[in-house]
């Protein structure tokens, strides 16, 4: 499955007046774009492999954004901005969300994926992959 497939939820769970579905709908927006950079990452043989399924967001973001690479820090620094959003749309129940929240979400993490497939060479990912790898073995997390 194409990760970005998850936008076509996030559209439609934004038009509901619900404010679950736009909760949900900010969600699918920072899983989509989450799960695109963690397959960059995996189809480039970077993959977290002790206890994969802990801190793997953090694994994302972090390896993104330890390089010096800077399509990689601005796309590391909107995860981590989105992931606050939607963290904060499944926990804090006392917080109102609007559907202008489920836009800013979508649309942040649309741009965030074309600004770095529109300005990352292979040259750049290369280096990228290299120093995140650095950075994981550092964390102890390959």
């Amino acid at each position: 499955m194409d990760p970005t497939d998850f936008f076509k939820t996030a559209e439609l769970l934004k038009t509901h007046d619900e404010e679950a579905h736009i909760r949900t709908s900010i969600g699918r927006s920072y899983y989509s774009a989450f799960l695109y950079f963690r397959e960059c990452l995996r189809s480039h043989g970077l993959e977290k492999k002790k206890q994969p399924s802990q801190d793997a967001h953090e694994f994302v973001i972090q390896c993104l954004g330890n390089t010096n690479i800077p399509e990689g820090r601005k796309a590391s620094k909107c995860l981590h901005d989105l992931r606050q959003v939607r963290t904060d749309a499944d926990y804090r129940l006392e917080k109102k969300f609007t559907q202008n929240d489920a836009d800013d979400a979508l649309t942040k993490a649309k741009e965030m994926i074309d600004n770095y497939k529109g300005n990352i060479t292979t040259k750049k990912e290369d280096e990228l992959i290299k120093q995140a790898k650095a950075h994981a073995r550092i964390k102890q997390w390959i």
